[in-house]
């Protein structure tokens, strides 16, 4: 649920860190990248002959009328997002569920991102901040997984909503299979780039002494 520190996780690999950075500073790439997230978030192919920007200005109305129909649906009433990250209580309680809800997710995202040898900060939609990766990974599940859990817990009014929200999003997780499903989804958003491996420099020196092969998948440190 949360990701307090990583030294070196198990799929640290060079290779998908050059094949991301790649991506993200291919313009072409990238907007295929941007594209891919976009219909498997809302379930549709992007518009055409739309920037990175418009795709991001297109992304954040529907999420606005996505928060007002979930607010309709469960009788609560909705003033926007509106939360301070260095004063909890500022928040009303649904931005205090739905804060709550995005930490849980983005904890688990984070793990499965450097799991699998990825960078959290080099990200495609987002940029600039140390888990803008994770963000563009969470957010194309996020209204399918936690959002609807911190709008239901938020109408029943608890007295510990983070917590209320952190073992119902738990439970969300298990349901979904979330951590078996985020790696092959990073491989399929990355996929959308159509750029290849990056192969090593010829001159590049060879390691010393070779990982022996392992049946492990790319959440595990192995060859």
């Amino acid at each position: 649920m949360r990701l307090y520190s990583a030294g070196q996780p198990g799929g640290a690999r060079s290779d998908k860190l050059l094949y991301q950075a790649k991506l993200v500073l291919d313009p072409e790439a990238r907007l295929k990248v941007v594209r891919k997230m976009f219909s498997l978030r809302f379930k549709q192919e992007a518009p055409t002959r739309r920037s990175i920007e418009q795709l991001r200005g297109i992304e954040g109305a529907r999420v606005r009328a996505q928060y007002k129909v979930l607010a309709q649906k469960n009788g609560l009433d909705w003033h926007g997002r509106r939360y301070d990250p260095k004063d909890w209580e500022a928040g009303d309680l649904l931005n205090q569920c739905i804060s709550a809800a995005n930490a849980c997710l983005y904890g688990v995202t984070e793990a499965a991102v450097l799991a699998a040898g990825y960078a959290p900060a080099l990200g495609f939609l987002y940029s600039g901040k140390p888990l803008s990766f994770v963000y563009d990974i969470a957010d194309i599940l996020k209204f399918d997984t936690v959002i609807p859990v911190a709008f239901r817990i938020a109408k029943e009014r608890p007295n510990q909503p983070d917590r209320q929200v952190r073992i119902a999003c738990r439970e969300v997780f298990r349901q979904n299979r979330l951590l078996r499903r985020l790696i092959p989804l990073m491989e399929e958003v990355l996929s959308a780039g159509e750029l290849e491996l990056p192969k090593m420099p010829d001159d590049s020196q060879p390691i010393a002494i070779s990982e022996p092969l392992s049946l492990g998948d790319d959440g595990h440190r192995s060859k």
